[in-house]
């Protein structure tokens, strides 16, 4: 899903950290095992609340207070989003695993808030450190949103939700989180520190609830939980299998893996492996069926469908799926030519096709071949692409094998 911001590479590099302990041994002269990296990924029809999502993949992410064990809890069901950057947790899911985090203090006594844009609507809520865990790897500290459905923070300033719904709680998002991990470090990047400009993005609040747009630092901001790993922290593999039935399964097991060319089993070197360099907005570009005009593309999970403009396919205007093409002789064949910026200008032909979903399974959870809801501008890969590939995601300013990130691959 991806997040609309000014997001800008970082300018500190952040240096690939090799395998945990690498050079170190125990007593006995055998070397420690690994950190656990691989964290259980699902897709299904949502978590309480939000029943029904389609093409949403779940994680489940541990919080705690900051240096505390005892004050910690298990959110499941936080959606895996290789389109944003970023853990944001609903404030009443905290509240149930009975995790009070702080909301940060400025410089100047204020509380800071955020008020984020997606694709589908703005959070509005405040930043706080969390010790966030997946799988066996950790981030202290970890600056993250509390996506604030309770109305306990301070209202939101005008312009946030006027323009786009806010869409704060489990409902909205059909999650009880979103955890961000695409291809940049952090939501708003360098653009959000320069002292000459204040975006509206970054809020400092009164407890009454006066709100002004403010600067905040890299390190402050919210953040790629997996640059902030100690090792395994310069990019992921998505794996999901093939659908049994490209026509809806309820439900699909894959995993998320951390590191890339760190272990053994997350390696760069997969014969036939595209890799496509992106800009400091995330982005490739993606030629559609043969036309000439290339439009800012990403891979990204967050989105449910393949997403792009095609006035030539008929769209739903009934049902469940309203706003998704319903091509009149379906499956439809098209393709799309992706092409890397950068060092890794590299071009990729996709064929793929879009299905009429009034012929899919009733109350699955997975589809393979559902497309609609794109901008002129913009072609989204979304989760109907990852099904049957590895995806790669490459972090900026971190190496991985002979790519430097940011970058994309499958």
């Amino acid at each position: 899903m991806r997040l609309n911001s000014a997001s800008a590479l970082i300018t500190t590099a952040v240096l690939l950290t090799a395998c945990i302990n690498n050079n170190s041994k125990d007593a006995s002269g055998t070397p420690p095992p690994p950190v656990v990296k691989v964290l259980a990924l699902t897709v299904d029809s949502g978590p309480a609340g939000a029943a029904g999502a389609i093409n949403h993949a779940y994680v489940t992410v541990r919080i705690c207070v900051p240096g505390s064990q005892s004050h910690c809890t298990n959110v499941d069901h936080v959606l895996l989003d290789t389109g944003s950057f970023g853990l944001r947790l609903v404030r009443s899911v905290l509240d149930a695993g009975m995790v009070p985090l702080t909301a940060e203090i400025d410089t100047q006594g204020l509380i800071v808030e955020e008020c984020v844009r997606f694709g589908g609507g703005q959070t509005w809520g405040p930043v706080a450190l969390a010790d966030v865990t997946l799988a066996a790897e950790s981030a202290a500290n970890l600056p993250v949103q509390i996506m604030d459905d309770t109305g306990a923070g301070a209202p939101h300033p005008a312009g946030c939700g006027t323009d786009a719904p806010l869409i704060n709680g489990v409902a909205g998002f059909g999650a009880n989180g979103v955890l961000g991990v695409e291809v940049l470090a952090q939501d708003c990047g360098a653009a959000c520190v320069k002292a000459t400009t204040t975006l509206p993005f970054y809020y400092g609040c009164t407890p009454a609830g006066s709100c002004t747009a403010e600067n905040v630092a890299l390190a402050d901001q919210i953040t790629n939980p997996v640059v902030r790993f100690a090792s395994d922290n310069n990019g992921i593999i998505v794996n999901l299998p093939n659908l049994i039935n490209a026509n809806g399964d309820s439900s699909v097991q894959g995993e998320l893996i951390f590191g890339l060319g760190t272990q053994t089993d997350n390696a760069l070197s997969a014969a036939g492996l595209t890799v496509l360099g992106a800009d400091s907005n995330g982005d490739f570009t993606a030629t559609y069926n043969g036309g000439t005009t290339p439009l800012a593309a990403l891979i990204d999970s967050g989105t449910g469908s393949f997403s792009f403009a095609d006035p030539a396919m008929a769209v739903g205007a009934s049902g469940s799926f309203v706003g998704y093409y319903c091509p009149a002789v379906a499956p439809q064949s098209v393709f799309a030519v992706n092409t890397g910026v950068g060092t890794n200008n590299n071009t990729s032909t996709v064929n793929f096709a879009i299905a009429d979903p009034n012929t899919f399974v009733p109350n699955a959870a997975a589809f393979a071949n559902l497309g609609g809801g794109g901008g002129s501008k913009t072609f989204t890969w979304g989760m109907p692409f990852f099904y049957g590939r590895k995806i790669y995601i490459g972090i900026e300013q971190q190496m991985a094998g002979a790519y430097t990130g940011p970058f994309y691959g499958y």
